[in-house]
């Protein structure tokens, strides 16, 4: 017995099958990209304009403009929705504004400038017409540049814009003491783009990383070591006057916290009250200064030239129906947007 268990003890266990090998994977013949590269463009002036482009392009061209203190980058922070940009066949183009990212500060520039710097891009592209959108601190620089090529403009879309105001607190201030009292916020990119906790937008993974990256880039890429005088001539430009737009015809749709604090529903009626072809005026009752993002969804359809419809989640799954549908849908428990505006994390 003792020698039948000790020679069971040394018995060579049986062969054991190797892994399958998996399956290769089908192999990409590109890189994947990091967002869009940042272009310069020389003007016959000699100052170097940056700008962005990204998407198709033979779809639709898009001028975004971005919230105050933004870069060329700043519509990669809208990418949580990227794939439904790409089905739409979107085509993004980002100028940068005067001292923000790696575009130099220059002293006196204006909205008139920006426009001209905006159709020098769009002219070294080749994009004849487009259409717009601008968020938060975009709004008067976009008026500018439709004012300037009202008949290149396809349609316009504001969102949550701010108008000029003479009487804002900034007015009147000498430009060197309005920067040094906003030294610190701009030299922390958190603070600049720290949500409250009741945003939706921190249901949107890695938005928060993205926005504080895009707060650096802005003050930081080119070693300007979180300068505040570009965002204080900003912030004065905003005390106007305000860009023309009696002569742009195209259709407007504008977005509207009802609560947001920042930019008031009275910037959103000064908008109303001055586009001469307001085709949606849209208030959000409750929402707050990022209306911009939780509904970038029907922003992006209307942007395409889907009218007439509303993105809706009804049981479970994300539709575009018509308004009226919509309105229906919404009384019986659907609710705005994308389903993943409801969904659990």
């Amino acid at each position: 017995m003792i020698a039948l268990l000790l020679a069971a003890t040394v018995a060579q266990p049986a062969t054991a099958k190797a892994p399958a090998s998996p399956a290769a994977p089908a192999l990409p013949d590109r890189f994947d990209d990091f967002g869009p590269a940042v272009q310069a463009l020389t003007l016959p002036s000699g100052r170097v304009v940056h700008f962005s482009d990204t998407g198709d392009l033979g779809g639709r061209s898009v001028l975004f403009i971005g919230g105050t203190g933004t870069s060329a980058r700043a519509s990669g922070m809208t990418d949580f929705l990227k794939s439904l940009r790409v089905a739409l066949k979107l085509r993004f183009i980002t100028v940068e504004r005067n001292g923000f990212g790696d575009t130099a500060y220059q002293p006196g520039w204006t909205y008139g400038d920006y426009a001209g710097e905006v159709r020098a891009v769009l002219d070294h592209l080749g994009v004849r017409r487009f259409a717009g959108v601008a968020i938060s601190g975009g709004g008067p620089y976009m008026a500018a540049v439709a004012g300037a090529l009202p008949d290149r403009v396809i349609s316009l879309h504001m969102l949550a814009t701010a108008a000029t105001n003479p009487h804002g607190k900034q007015c009147g201030v000498p430009l060197a003491a309005l920067a040094q009292s906003l030294t610190n916020q701009v030299q922390n990119p958190q603070a600049w783009w720290g949500f409250p906790a009741t945003s939706p937008t921190h249901g949107i993974p890695g938005f928060a990383d993205r926005a504080f990256e895009e707060g650096a880039r802005t003050f930081f890429i080119r070693g300007q070591m979180g300068d505040p005088l570009p965002e204080a001539a900003e912030m004065q430009r905003y005390c106007g006057p305000a860009p023309d737009v009696s002569a742009v015809k195209a259709p407007v749709h504008i977005f509207q916290g009802g609560a947001d604090p920042l930019v008031t529903l009275d910037q959103a009626e000064y908008w109303h009250s001055h586009f001469p072809n307001v085709v949606a005026f849209r208030v959000y009752p409750g929402e707050a200064h990022d209306v911009q993002y939780r509904h970038w969804d029907q922003v992006l359809i209307e942007l395409a030239g889907i009218s007439g419809k509303t993105v809706v989640c009804q049981g479970g799954h994300s539709t575009a129906l018509p308004d009226s549908a919509a309105k229906v849908a919404l009384a019986k428990g659907a609710s705005l947007g994308l389903c993943a505006w409801t969904a659990k994390p």
